[in-house]
């Protein structure tokens, strides 16, 4: 068990392979809850070298990226670092309702695509891959057409790799069936973890229904990160982390 204070250090990369066949080797990075601010200008680059070093194909950014004006050029820095990547998507947190507007414009200006509530479908390695962005969204009526909650694919054209981006992590077992792999961070694994169980990690599981690490529903991995920065820079035994998939190929015995 460790005590941290402070905004420099280091975090974890959380390494997942997903079985998937069809659309092996491809690797989604899911950052969140960044909260830059005048102290973190260090925190920013190690987290766009530990991207750059990875080369992920996917970058899914899952909110709360700046608590103040400073922290934004922080923000913009980092993104600015990794912009040369292909397929970044980014929602919004509940941190950035101050700030929206300058954040989606970063975003914007650095080859990323704000996702809010709505879905994106893009070609990795001939493979289709669907990504909703903020809230699932509800099945197609067979046509291709626009649901309330953002488009989807027509029922005859069904993605390779189809994937849930959210910052608060909500309960999604009425729609994992969509999904191959979903993610959420917002709760910080409560900062402070006194122990840890398969069913996620304690005191903060009493009373956050999602403040684990994973879980399998169906098909569908949910996997909920611990963040990369904090408003209140203090931890215990509670490493920041960023999560890593990579899709593989199915194992038999």
């Amino acid at each position: 068990m460790k005590l941290e204070i402070g905004y420099h250090h280091p975090f974890e990369i959380r390494k997942y392979i997903y079985p998937l066949e069809k659309a092996s080797g491809i690797r989604i990075l899911y950052l969140s809850d960044l909260h830059f601010n005048r102290w973190t200008r260090r925190l920013a680059g190690s987290v766009s070298g530990a991207v750059n070093n990875i080369q992920p194909d996917i970058i899914l950014l899952g909110g709360d990226y700046a608590d103040s004006r400073q922290g934004l050029r922080h923000f913009r820095y980092m993104m600015r670092s990794i912009a040369h990547h292909t397929h970044i998507f980014a929602v919004p947190g509940n941190h950035d309702r101050w700030r929206i507007q300058q954040v989606r414009k970063i975003v914007g200006s650095s080859n990323g695509v704000w996702l809010e509530d709505t879905s994106a479908v893009i070609k990795v390695r001939s493979l289709t891959v669907r990504i909703d962005g903020g809230s699932p969204v509800t099945p197609s009526n067979g046509s291709g057409s626009t649901s309330p909650d953002g488009p989807t694919l027509p029922n005859d054209d069904p993605a390779d790799l189809s994937i849930l981006c959210l910052h608060r992590p909500v309960d999604i077992r009425k729609v994992a069936h969509r999904y191959h792999l979903a993610f959420a961070g917002h709760l910080h694994g409560s900062q402070f973890v006194l122990w840890t169980t398969p069913n996620g990690l304690y005191p903060g599981r009493l009373i956050y229904t999602w403040n684990r690490l994973s879980a399998d529903i169906g098909s569908c991995r949910y996997l909920i990160s611990k963040g990369l920065g904090d408003t209140l820079p203090i931890r215990f035994n509670c490493r920041k982390d960023i999560l890593l998939v990579e899709t593989g190929p199915i194992h038999t015995p």
